[in-house]
């Protein structure tokens, strides 16, 4: 298949005490949207591993590459920041 867009972010992110943001960004070089995971921060009486993660893109984008989108955003949190 075809590349519709790239997701480029750091090499190395941070499970915890970070933020982190992947950029989406068109075949034409043309940045679409953004990735991102929040870290709400050290808190004795909360589970260390409750981030939030958010998916922005732009409106001209069809429905199918959003849903692809939607699913890369999980993948994202399953390669680089689940330790289980």
């Amino acid at each position: 298949g075809a590349s519709i867009v790239r997701i480029q972010g750091s090499c190395c992110p941070w499970r915890c005490f970070s933020n982190q943001q992947f950029q989406i960004v068109s075949n034409i070089g043309e940045q679409v949207g953004t990735i991102w995971k929040k870290w709400p921060g050290f808190n004795v009486g909360h589970n260390m591993d409750h981030e939030y993660f958010g998916l922005e893109v732009h409106l001209s984008l069809d429905s199918q590459t959003k849903l692809l989108l939607l699913a890369a955003t999980f993948l994202l949190n399953h390669m680089f920041f689940e330790m289980s």
